[in-house]
């Protein structure tokens, strides 16, 4: 039978991490412009892995690593998410799965008011995406390399 598990980030998982996130960068879905080094990104990582504020979760189908989902949170109750898929797994559904499971599992440990997302507008996959999944833009923003587009979802 196959499932989507979740589980919290170990740092076993951070070469599919780093290749998921720098495929990203490659797209031009991210605020990164240029591709990471592995020894930097392991590092950053470690750093997430102590924070009290950040919680890494990886998604699985069928024992393969879809994506992660990373909230840090920014203030008070108020989380910053980022979510990226393997390729090979984008448009089968499972984006929308892992995305609710795991703000269940954040919400499980955490006291959450509010989960908020920063989009390129050009990453239409993205916009549809967390529109999709009952978050509501709140602002747009132009910067001199791109325009963005800001989400929140209330959790009630």
């Amino acid at each position: 039978m196959k499932k989507l598990t979740i589980r919290k980030f170990k740092l076993m998982d951070s070469k599919i991490i780093f290749k998921i996130f720098n495929n990203s960068v490659e797209l031009g879905h991210t605020k990164t412009r240029k591709k990471i080094k592995f020894d930097d990104h392991y590092t950053w990582l470690k750093e997430k892995l102590t924070s009290k504020k950040t919680f890494i979760f990886i998604g699985t189908f069928n024992k393969k690593t879809i994506g992660y989902v990373r909230f840090d949170e920014i203030y008070k109750r108020k989380y910053n998410i980022s979510i990226a898929l393997n390729n090979s797994f984008v448009g089968k559904g499972l984006g929308t799965k892992f995305l609710k499971n795991s703000i269940v599992k954040l919400t499980k440990t955490r006291n959450v008011e509010m989960i908020r997302s920063i989009v390129k507008k050009k990453n239409i996959h993205s916009v549809n995406f967390f529109l999709k999944n009952n978050f509501l833009e709140v602002l747009k923003q132009k910067t001199k390399e791109n325009d963005y587009q800001y989400f929140k979802l209330i959790i009630s």
